[in-house]
């Protein structure tokens, strides 16, 4: 499976949106993904969501035009907010 594949329905998500930011909690990408999160995404919350493309899972938001918000109370309410660039 090629890099970010795994995410690829992240990508097609955010790319099917023209608005400036969207706010999706981790269970809404669970179900836009069809899979699960693994765990570091809810346990190493601000590293796994971070804006690198050495992570496979950020290829898709970065594809799409997009780079996650550091705000770190989003992370305990397990959502991410996703920025237009």
């Amino acid at each position: 499976m090629p890099r970010g594949d795994k995410y690829i329905g992240l990508k097609r998500f955010l790319l099917s949106s023209v608005a400036p930011m969207v706010i999706l909690s981790f269970k809404d990408i669970e179900r836009i993904i069809g899979n699960t999160l693994p765990k570091s995404a809810y346990v190493h919350a601000e590293a796994w969501w971070s804006n690198n493309y050495d992570h496979s899972q950020a290829i898709a938001w970065m594809d799409a035009g997009y780079e996650t918000d550091y705000v770190t109370d989003n992370y305990k309410d397990e959502k991410i907010v996703f920025v237009k660039r």
